[in-house]
Protein backbone atom coordinates (compact mmCIF):
# COMPACT_ATOMS: atom_id res chain seq x y z
CA UNK A 1 0.00 0.00 0.00
CA UNK A 2 1.29 3.25 -1.37
CA UNK A 3 0.01 5.02 1.72
CA UNK A 4 1.56 2.98 4.70
CA UNK A 5 5.01 2.97 2.42
CA UNK A 6 5.34 6.57 2.53
CA UNK A 7 4.19 6.33 6.36
CA UNK A 8 7.18 4.27 6.71
CA UNK A 9 9.52 6.05 4.84
CA UNK A 10 9.00 9.01 6.64
CA UNK A 11 9.04 7.37 10.54
CA UNK A 12 12.28 7.41 12.54
CA UNK A 13 10.54 4.74 14.71
CA UNK A 14 10.40 1.83 11.95
CA UNK A 15 11.27 0.54 8.78
CA UNK A 16 10.39 -1.80 6.43
CA UNK A 17 12.30 -5.13 7.15
CA UNK A 18 12.03 -7.44 4.15
CA UNK A 19 11.60 -11.24 4.20
CA UNK A 20 15.20 -12.31 4.84
CA UNK A 21 15.73 -16.43 5.51
CA UNK A 22 17.92 -17.05 8.37
CA UNK A 23 19.52 -20.95 9.69
CA UNK A 24 21.27 -21.83 13.16
CA UNK A 25 25.63 -21.30 12.67
CA UNK A 26 27.71 -23.45 14.44
CA UNK A 27 27.36 -21.47 17.88
CA UNK A 28 23.58 -21.54 17.73
CA UNK A 29 22.86 -18.25 16.45
CA UNK A 30 20.91 -17.15 13.68
CA UNK A 31 22.72 -15.87 10.75
CA UNK A 32 21.28 -14.17 7.55
CA UNK A 33 21.85 -16.23 4.39
CA UNK A 34 18.76 -15.00 2.30
CA UNK A 35 18.87 -11.17 2.66
CA UNK A 36 15.72 -10.39 0.49
CA UNK A 37 13.43 -13.68 -0.54
CA UNK A 38 11.33 -10.99 -2.47
CA UNK A 39 7.66 -10.50 -1.98
CA UNK A 40 4.42 -12.27 -2.15
CA UNK A 41 3.42 -11.07 -6.04
CA UNK A 42 -0.31 -11.34 -4.98
CA UNK A 43 -2.97 -13.31 -3.09
CA UNK A 44 -2.22 -17.24 -2.66
CA UNK A 45 1.08 -16.86 -3.82
CA UNK A 46 3.89 -19.79 -3.12
CA UNK A 47 7.48 -17.92 -2.73
CA UNK A 48 10.40 -20.58 -3.80
CA UNK A 49 14.05 -20.24 -1.93
CA UNK A 50 16.77 -22.22 -3.09
CA UNK A 51 18.69 -23.54 0.24
CA UNK A 52 21.70 -25.26 -1.37
CA UNK A 53 24.89 -24.07 0.54
CA UNK A 54 22.79 -21.88 2.54
CA UNK A 55 23.23 -24.05 5.94
CA UNK A 56 25.92 -23.42 8.34
CA UNK A 57 25.96 -26.42 10.28
CA UNK A 58 24.35 -29.49 10.66
CA UNK A 59 21.25 -27.76 12.42
CA UNK A 60 18.62 -27.68 9.43
CA UNK A 61 16.11 -25.47 11.28
CA UNK A 62 15.07 -22.42 9.02
CA UNK A 63 13.31 -19.60 9.98
CA UNK A 64 11.68 -16.37 7.46
CA UNK A 65 11.71 -13.32 9.38
CA UNK A 66 10.17 -9.43 8.48
CA UNK A 67 8.30 -6.94 10.39
CA UNK A 68 5.65 -7.08 6.93
CA UNK A 69 1.80 -8.61 7.65
CA UNK A 70 2.11 -11.27 5.67
CA UNK A 71 0.24 -15.12 6.45
CA UNK A 72 1.41 -18.29 5.68
CA UNK A 73 -0.08 -21.53 5.75
CA UNK A 74 2.22 -24.25 4.53
CA UNK A 75 5.94 -24.66 4.56
CA UNK A 76 7.42 -27.58 2.68
CA UNK A 77 10.99 -28.58 1.45
CA UNK A 78 10.89 -30.18 -2.09
CA UNK A 79 15.15 -32.20 -2.47
CA UNK A 80 14.52 -33.17 -5.43
CA UNK A 81 12.94 -30.70 -7.76
CA UNK A 82 15.86 -30.13 -9.50
CA UNK A 83 15.64 -33.82 -10.89
CA UNK A 84 12.53 -33.47 -12.29
CA UNK A 85 12.23 -33.78 -16.00
CA UNK A 86 10.56 -30.74 -17.49
CA UNK A 87 9.77 -30.01 -21.32
CA UNK A 88 8.45 -26.05 -22.08
CA UNK A 89 5.89 -25.60 -24.69
CA UNK A 90 5.24 -22.05 -25.58
CA UNK A 91 1.40 -21.07 -26.56
CA UNK A 92 1.09 -17.74 -28.00
CA UNK A 93 -2.75 -16.21 -27.82
CA UNK A 94 -4.91 -16.81 -30.77
CA UNK A 95 -7.29 -14.26 -29.95
CA UNK A 96 -7.34 -11.73 -27.05
CA UNK A 97 -10.27 -9.20 -26.38
CA UNK A 98 -10.11 -5.99 -24.65
CA UNK A 99 -13.87 -4.83 -23.16
CA UNK A 100 -15.31 -3.73 -19.73
CA UNK A 101 -16.44 -6.09 -17.63
CA UNK A 102 -16.84 -5.04 -14.49
CA UNK A 103 -15.82 -6.45 -11.02
CA UNK A 104 -16.28 -9.22 -9.54
CA UNK A 105 -17.40 -9.91 -5.63
CA UNK A 106 -14.90 -10.33 -3.25
CA UNK A 107 -14.91 -12.56 -0.42
CA UNK A 108 -12.51 -13.64 2.35
CA UNK A 109 -10.94 -16.85 1.75
CA UNK A 110 -10.61 -19.08 4.61
CA UNK A 111 -12.61 -16.75 6.82
CA UNK A 112 -12.63 -13.25 8.62
CA UNK A 113 -8.56 -12.52 7.97
CA UNK A 114 -7.99 -14.76 4.88
CA UNK A 115 -6.65 -13.26 1.51
CA UNK A 116 -9.18 -11.15 -0.88
CA UNK A 117 -10.46 -13.62 -3.12
CA UNK A 118 -13.04 -13.19 -6.18
CA UNK A 119 -16.31 -15.04 -7.78
CA UNK A 120 -15.41 -14.32 -11.37
CA UNK A 121 -19.42 -15.62 -12.16
CA UNK A 122 -20.61 -12.85 -9.60
CA UNK A 123 -19.88 -9.29 -11.25
CA UNK A 124 -21.48 -5.83 -10.92
CA UNK A 125 -20.94 -3.38 -13.89
CA UNK A 126 -21.39 -0.41 -11.41
CA UNK A 127 -18.16 1.82 -11.41
CA UNK A 128 -16.22 0.66 -7.55
CA UNK A 129 -13.21 2.60 -7.87
CA UNK A 130 -12.74 7.02 -9.09
CA UNK A 131 -11.30 6.83 -12.77
CA UNK A 132 -7.87 7.07 -13.66
CA UNK A 133 -7.69 10.08 -15.90
CA UNK A 134 -5.89 9.64 -19.35
CA UNK A 135 -5.68 7.95 -22.89
CA UNK A 136 -6.36 4.02 -22.42
CA UNK A 137 -6.60 1.59 -25.08
CA UNK A 138 -9.46 1.27 -27.42
CA UNK A 139 -11.62 -1.95 -26.64
CA UNK A 140 -11.53 -4.84 -29.09
CA UNK A 141 -9.07 -6.78 -31.25
CA UNK A 142 -5.33 -6.30 -28.87
CA UNK A 143 -3.73 -9.03 -30.04
CA UNK A 144 -0.65 -7.80 -31.85
CA UNK A 145 -0.16 -5.82 -28.71
CA UNK A 146 0.62 -9.39 -26.93
CA UNK A 147 3.42 -10.74 -29.58
CA UNK A 148 6.12 -9.82 -27.52
CA UNK A 149 7.66 -8.02 -24.27
CA UNK A 150 8.51 -4.59 -25.60
CA UNK A 151 6.82 -0.87 -24.68
CA UNK A 152 3.84 -1.21 -27.45
CA UNK A 153 0.96 -2.98 -24.33
CA UNK A 154 -2.85 -2.88 -23.55
CA UNK A 155 -3.71 0.01 -21.15
CA UNK A 156 -6.75 -1.05 -19.20
CA UNK A 157 -8.64 0.36 -16.21
CA UNK A 158 -10.46 -0.67 -13.04
CA UNK A 159 -13.16 -3.36 -14.96
CA UNK A 160 -11.98 -3.71 -17.78
CA UNK A 161 -10.74 -7.28 -19.01
CA UNK A 162 -8.43 -8.91 -21.59
CA UNK A 163 -10.02 -12.44 -22.74
CA UNK A 164 -7.30 -14.97 -23.65
CA UNK A 165 -7.68 -17.77 -26.03
CA UNK A 166 -5.16 -20.39 -26.54
CA UNK A 167 -4.89 -23.48 -29.27
CA UNK A 168 -4.21 -26.24 -26.76
CA UNK A 169 -4.23 -28.59 -29.54
CA UNK A 170 -0.83 -27.62 -30.98
CA UNK A 171 1.31 -28.98 -27.83
CA UNK A 172 2.71 -31.84 -27.95
CA UNK A 173 1.32 -35.50 -25.98
CA UNK A 174 1.85 -35.90 -22.76
CA UNK A 175 3.59 -38.79 -21.75
CA UNK A 176 2.77 -41.34 -19.45
CA UNK A 177 3.32 -40.54 -16.33
CA UNK A 178 3.75 -36.94 -16.59
CA UNK A 179 1.16 -33.95 -15.63
CA UNK A 180 0.68 -30.57 -17.84
CA UNK A 181 0.29 -27.41 -16.06
CA UNK A 182 -0.20 -24.33 -17.42
CA UNK A 183 1.79 -21.01 -16.62
CA UNK A 184 0.61 -17.71 -17.80
CA UNK A 185 3.22 -15.25 -18.26
CA UNK A 186 3.32 -11.26 -18.47
CA UNK A 187 5.21 -8.92 -18.71
CA UNK A 188 3.60 -5.56 -17.21
CA UNK A 189 3.30 -2.75 -14.77
CA UNK A 190 0.41 -1.69 -12.17
CA UNK A 191 -0.43 1.70 -9.88
CA UNK A 192 -3.36 2.19 -7.93
CA UNK A 193 -5.35 5.69 -7.66
CA UNK A 194 -4.00 5.97 -3.98
CA UNK A 195 -3.12 9.62 -3.26
CA UNK A 196 0.09 8.49 -1.96
CA UNK A 197 1.06 6.67 -5.49
CA UNK A 198 3.35 8.91 -8.19
CA UNK A 199 0.60 9.71 -10.97
CA UNK A 200 -1.41 7.77 -9.28
CA UNK A 201 -4.21 9.34 -10.60
CA UNK A 202 -3.45 9.63 -14.54
CA UNK A 203 -2.20 6.75 -17.00
CA UNK A 204 0.87 8.95 -18.19
CA UNK A 205 3.51 8.82 -18.18
CA UNK A 206 3.65 5.53 -20.06
CA UNK A 207 6.11 3.94 -18.50
CA UNK A 208 8.80 1.61 -20.53
CA UNK A 209 11.19 -1.28 -19.94
CA UNK A 210 14.50 1.82 -20.35
CA UNK A 211 13.28 3.91 -18.11
CA UNK A 212 15.86 3.90 -14.99
CA UNK A 213 12.41 4.45 -12.14
CA UNK A 214 9.19 5.76 -12.30
CA UNK A 215 7.86 8.71 -12.86
CA UNK A 216 10.80 8.67 -15.14
CA UNK A 217 13.02 12.37 -14.96
CA UNK A 218 12.76 14.94 -17.36
CA UNK A 219 15.82 13.67 -19.10
CA UNK A 220 13.79 9.87 -19.94
CA UNK A 221 10.95 9.81 -22.30
CA UNK A 222 8.81 7.53 -23.57
CA UNK A 223 10.01 6.13 -27.04
CA UNK A 224 9.06 8.55 -29.86
CA UNK A 225 10.03 6.42 -32.96
CA UNK A 226 7.38 5.52 -36.23
CA UNK A 227 6.61 2.56 -34.52
CA UNK A 228 5.50 3.76 -30.92
CA UNK A 229 3.90 6.97 -32.62
CA UNK A 230 1.83 4.55 -34.95
CA UNK A 231 0.95 2.33 -31.31
CA UNK A 232 -0.14 5.23 -29.53
CA UNK A 233 -2.22 6.51 -32.25
CA UNK A 234 -4.09 3.48 -33.22
CA UNK A 235 -4.55 1.97 -29.81
CA UNK A 236 -4.48 4.39 -27.04
CA UNK A 237 -7.96 6.25 -28.36
CA UNK A 238 -10.18 6.16 -25.34
CA UNK A 239 -10.36 9.15 -23.38
CA UNK A 240 -11.10 8.67 -19.83
CA UNK A 241 -11.39 11.76 -17.15
CA UNK A 242 -12.10 11.95 -13.64
CA UNK A 243 -15.38 13.50 -13.77
CA UNK A 244 -16.95 10.38 -15.89
CA UNK A 245 -15.91 6.94 -16.66
CA UNK A 246 -16.55 5.89 -19.97
CA UNK A 247 -17.22 2.24 -20.99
Amino acid sequence: DASINFALAQSRAMQVVPLHVQVRDAAGRWRTVIPDLGFPAGKNKTVIADLTGKFLSADTRVRIRTNMEIYWDRAFVAATASASPVTVTTLPPVTADLHYRGFSRMDRKGGRYGPQWYDYADVSRAPAWAPIAGAFTRYGDVLPLLDASDDMYIIFGPGDEVALQFDTAVAPPVPPGWTRDFVLYTDAWMKDADLNTAAGGTVEPLPFHGMSRYPYAADETFPGDTAHRRFIETYNTRRVGRGSYNR
